[in-house]
């Protein structure tokens, strides 16, 4: 799909991918006592290192690696949007390690 957009009064063609599917892959991961679990992936071709799989209310959810801003807030680096299918293939694999 093509999309035109306006940037700086220049016109910037973006062509976007339709496939929404994504080839996740688990490298490394590593369990520590508090429960936490940090893993590497590589999401279509591109590795994002210092994921980690956490517990929250809702069930299991992934964070992505983030760094502290000067305004004392912290910005992730890198994210991927993760469906509930997506969350369950990362913790299979994490468990197959």
């Amino acid at each position: 799909m093509k999309v035109n957009t306006k940037k700086n009064n220049k016109i910037i063609e973006m062509y976007l991918n339709d496939n929404k599917e994504k080839l996740i892959v688990v490298k490394r991961a590593k369990a520590f006592n508090d429960g936490k679990i940090i893993f590497d992936m590589i999401v279509n071709d591109v590795t994002i290192y210092g994921c980690r799989l956490l517990e929250g209310k809702n069930g299991m959810f992934v964070s992505f690696p983030s760094r502290k801003g000067n305004d004392n807030k912290y910005y992730n680096i890198a994210y991927v949007s993760l469906s509930e299918a997506d969350i369950d293939s990362i913790v299979a694999q994490i468990e197959k390690m």
